[in-house]
């Protein structure tokens, strides 16, 4: 009697169970093994006929002379598929190899793996080729939040459909829910741990309804802090949280290079630590002299050579115009220097009647 065909979901979570297991045995395996026990095991448990070379297409040079490990098409969808041992350290020239294979092609979208870290290359993003990574995803993550994320973005009736962009965005949003869902525990668990403590409440969910009494915490943060805001039966979605989600920006001007985190929820704009900003300053810029000097005195800004400062710390800004002035040391105009990863500038999600 065969075997009962598993949901794509259920079927990647076990696979990759059963990959986890056996990696403790073979921490760091190469190429070959990647390729055969983890990669073609996985597309096969997503709903690829990994049988059939003309839809899972090995090695396939094409007429420039590129060639992929993969090339996957399925229906109105493909990408072409870059395998590296687990101990290599995936990089450019990687996302080159594979997402020029992709452009030659005809699809915008390449996947990049050793096994353990799985990375989707848009070509359609601007910028250098590591910046046209448009999604990262770990065999490490929490529980099953990876099996989740790559049977979304694997799922071959996804590709059949040519609608992985969708796909990617699904799993975009679902990462940003389970960072703001760490941010919470990390920040609002202290205040009602304290709250609990002062007032000897005997339940930290006691605690937690107090705190939404008094003001310290929202509803939807104490849903978070009491595990009520997971679907625990699949675990492959998380539900809206409230209005703090982050959206990441990049600003690029000339030899400086950083990244914020915008919470729409708060307005504000945190400059990510090991981003760059240029040492000179406009000469009628001085208030960002004077707020440069300041971050510099509280060690969070350093000289890291004769054209760059870097932020040794995340910064927090109340607007991206303020952000991007002390990055580029003279006045900017925030909502249209910052661009998500689409390339789209951060006028996209400017809340109405947001003031500048």
């Amino acid at each position: 009697m065969p075997s009962p065909v598993l949901p794509v979901h259920d079927a990647v979570r076990d696979a990759v169970h059963d990959i986890q297991r056996w990696l403790t045995a073979l921490p760091s395996p190469g190429e070959a093994v990647v390729r055969q026990a983890i990669v073609l095991r996985l597309l096969q448990a997503a709903g690829f006929d990994i049988w059939n070379p003309a839809e899972v297409v090995p090695e396939e040079t094409n007429a420039t002379g590129n060639r992929a490990d993969f090339l996957i098409r399925v229906g109105a969808g493909k990408f072409a598929l870059e395998v590296k041992g687990m101990g290599v350290t995936l990089a450019a020239s990687h996302f080159q190899q594979a997402a020029t294979y992709a452009v030659n092609e005809g699809t915008r979208w390449a996947v990049v793996t050793n096994g353990r870290v799985w990375l989707v290359i848009d070509e359609h993003l601007p910028g250098k080729w590591e910046e046209r990574v448009a999604l990262r995803t770990e065999l490490a993550q929490e529980g099953d939040t990876f099996a989740a994320d790559l049977a979304t973005l694997l799922d071959a009736e996804t590709w059949r459909a040519d609608a992985f962009a969708g796909a990617v965005e699904a799993v975009r949003q679902r990462q940003r829910r389970r960072r703001d869902e760490a941010r919470i525990q990390r920040e609002k668990r202290p205040i009602v741990e304290a709250i609990q403590a002062k007032y000897r409440i005997p339940t930290f969910e006691l605690a937690a309804e107090n705190a939404v009494e008094a003001g310290k915490i929202t509803e939807a943060e104490r849903d978070v802090l009491l595990g009520k805001s997971r679907k625990k039966p699949s675990g492959s979605d998380l539900p809206p949280l409230p209005p703090s989600s982050e959206v990441l920006f990049t600003y690029r001007i000339r030899e400086a290079e950083a990244r914020a985190l915008y919470r729409p929820g708060d307005g504000t704009w945190t400059v990510l630590a090991g981003s760059t900003a240029l040492v000179d300053v406009k000469a009628y810029a001085q208030d960002i002299a004077q707020r440069r000097a300041a971050l510099v005195q509280s060690g969070k800004l350093a000289q890291q050579d004769e054209h760059l400062l870097v932020y040794l710390s995340d910064t927090v800004y109340s607007s991206p115009s303020t952000a991007a002035g002390d990055v580029s040391g003279g006045s900017k105009n925030g909502w249209l220097c910052w661009k998500d990863a689409e390339g789209r500038p951060a006028q996209h999600h400017r809340p109405p009647a947001q003031p500048g």
